[in-house]
Formats: structure tokens, C-alpha cells, sequence
């Protein structure tokens, strides 16, 4: 099955976050990353039920100033990480789990648009 990665403003409409302020920014990279990955997974037959939760964590940038890059480039504020247990007690952590929910979203709109042979709109 084949499907072309469509451009950082088109991914950012289908993981439901602000648009990225370039294609060649941290959110665009980041974004981009995510839909390289779940491809891939894809590709060597991983489990699909956990995909979207593998390709988000290995996709959230490890540095501190690639984080908060990708975090404000993404407007990754407007998540509410206390779901996945962020308390705000380390910040760092908290925009790490916020790009992974902005990740897993991704990651899952791209299965589901593959399951669906990628006939429904971007």
C-alpha cells in the first residue's frame, strides 16, 4: 500500500495542532518525523494497535532546546498532559508529554487513513 507524506501544514491539520511556523521548523520536523515512522512501522509489520504509542515516544526530541522549539512551534501548550500523569512539577516533562500527544495523534490519523485506503480528506 502506498501513501505519500503530505507537507508539515497538511500533517498539522491531521494531529489537530497549530501549523508549524515553516516546513523546515522544529513542529515541521517533528511532525514529519512521526509520519516517517508510523510508514515504516507500518512497512515491517509492527502490531498497529501500538504504533501510534511507539513512533510518538521515539519521535519527541531528547534535547531541552529542541523541545521547547518544537513545543512553541507546535503551540503544544493548548494539550493537557495531566492526563498521562504531567503534574507540572517538571515543565520539561510536561512539553515532552505534550508532543507525545500531539505525536499519537499523528500517528493514529495516518493508520486511520491507511485502513481507509486514504480516500477521505486531508
Amino acid at each position: 500500500m502506498s501513501y505519500e507524506i503530505p507537507n508539515a501544514y497538511v500533517l498539522a491539520r491531521m494531529a489537530d495542532c497549530a501549523s508549524p511556523d515553516s516546513l523546515e521548523s522544529m513542529g515541521a520536523r517533528f511532525l514529519t518525523a512521526v509520519a516517517e515512522s508510523t510508514l515504516s512501522a507500518i512497512q515491517h509489520d509492527d502490531d498497529r494497535d501500538e504504533i501510534p504509542w511507539t513512533v510518538a515516544d521515539q519521535c519527541v526530541p531528547i534535547y531541552t532546546y529542541d523541545v521547547w522549539r518544537t513545543f512553541v512551534d507546535l503551540a503544544a501548550y493548548n494539550e493537557d498532559p495531566t492526563d498521562l500523569g504531567a503534574d507540572g512539577s517538571d515543565m520539561e516533562h510536561a512539553a515532552k508529554v505534550c508532543l507525545y500527544i500531539i505525536g499519537e495523534r499523528l500517528a493514529a490519523a495516518i493508520l486511520g487513513k491507511m485502513s481507509n485506503g486514504g480516500d477521505d480528506e486531508d
